[in-house]
């Protein structure tokens, strides 16, 4: 037996709630025949609305209405639908009338032929009412998920998608907000779900929107790279280790070509390694905190090894780091007695701050060696 669950979050939708409700339920047998499905559900959850949502919604007596005393959140009230729903697959659109419930037909069928386990309701097409800055606003993350997973969507944040229930406990936690949908496709994305996408009406809203253009996107982007950091820490920090480094080896090779060059190093370019040592030094710290941070996350998911797991990475980060700080306190020591003798350091400004960038680096990476090392201790799912 296929049940579909259309869950419907709204707070202060009383413009619209009629509309929306009279289209789901009517939609029910047309997507049973045309999706092949057994039964469709509606289930409106009323997030603490101050209007006449809730007295209005609570008229249709063929949907089952759930209410929030106090409003939660869009997230909040779609997993209170969610858990108050018995379909095997869990669908949801807002309450605002921009999407049709027909369009379930189309998901279902999508999911089926591409077996996913989500099918996201794309709606940046030609015919789409969504305002330009919102369609920016989407392309623009999509693309950022699409570089960083790898995910092929076009529509990262559509309030309207179909998923199998089993998929559901897998998705904790969520937030709460309006970035819920955002979230949810970066999860699923990162956990190695199967997720399409198929084309949806778009139109323009009933009443007034409560989307931040400036506010909620901001949490969108905070959300994707926070969930995608979660799963893959070196997606984020790899990339920004090698900018800085790269940075740092761009801006050395003038001071470096003056020095091979016999002219040796000038006074002005302190300034110029000074950036160097700090862009270097930023650099390692990055690549430490990108591995450490991805050996914790295979580690807390229960994912098969990955190279960070290897121990030769623990092994070969000691003895680089043995070996580049060695060499920092090799080059530094002539200063540090010369200074202990005589209280002046008459050696060039240049040595002292290449022997301190090797010193730091080496640092670093001993540490990161050791905090590996300590994985090693600790229990594993295996031995629970």
């Amino acid at each position: 037996m296929s049940k579909l669950s259309i869950v419907i979050p709204a707070f202060n939708e009383e413009d619209a709630i009629d509309d929306i409700l009279k289209s789901c339920l009517d939609a029910r047998g047309p997507l049973m025949k045309a999706a092949g499905l057994d039964a469709v559900e509606v289930v409106v959850v009323d997030d603490g609305s101050r209007d006449a949502t809730k007295a209005k919604a609570s008229r249709w007596t063929e949907a089952k209405l759930v209410v929030h005393e106090r409003n939660k959140g869009y997230g909040a009230a779609l997993m209170t639908g969610f858990r108050a729903s018995s379909g095997d697959l869990l669908g949801f659109l807002d309450a605002d009338g921009t999407c049709d419930p027909l369009a379930f037909a189309g998901l279902i069928d999508k999911m089926r032929a591409a077996r996913a386990d989500m099918v996201v309701g794309a709606r940046l097409h030609e015919g789409s009412e969504m305002p330009f800055v919102r369609t920016v606003g989407n392309r623009l993350y999509a693309a950022l998920l699409r570089a960083l997973t790898g995910a092929r969507l076009t529509d990262t944040a559509s309030g309207m998608r179909v998923f199998k229930r089993a998929l559901l406990p897998r998705l904790a936690p969520l937030p709460t907000g309006l970035h819920f949908t955002p979230a949810m496709t970066a999860r699923v994305a990162c956990m190695g779900a199967v997720m399409a996408e198929h084309p949806i009406p778009y139109s323009e809203r009933v009443g007034e929107s409560k989307l931040s253009v400036l506010g909620d996107g901001v949490r969108f982007l905070r959300v994707i790279l926070g969930t995608v950091f979660a799963y893959f820490p070196l997606r984020v920090f790899g990339p920004l280790s090698a900018a800085f480094l790269l940075a740092a080896a761009g801006l050395a090779l003038v001071p470096a070509r003056s020095y091979l060059g016999g002219a040796g190093i000038e006074e002005w370019m302190i300034y110029r390694l000074l950036t160097v040592l700090t862009l270097a030094t930023c650099a390692s710290v990055f690549a430490a905190i990108g591995v450490l941070a991805q050996k914790a996350s295979n580690a807390a998911l229960g994912r098969p090894a990955s190279w960070v797991d290897r121990a030769w990475i623990r092994e070969s980060a000691a003895l680089a780091g043995l070996a580049a700080w060695l060499a920092g306190v090799g080059v530094n020591w002539p200063t540090v007695l010369e200074y202990a003798r005589t209280g002046h350091i008459t050696r060039h400004w240049a040595w002292v701050l290449l022997g301190a960038l090797a010193v730091i680096c080496g640092s670093v990476l001993v540490s990161l060696s050791i905090a590996l090392g300590a994985f090693a201790h600790l229990p594993s799912r295996e031995d629970a």
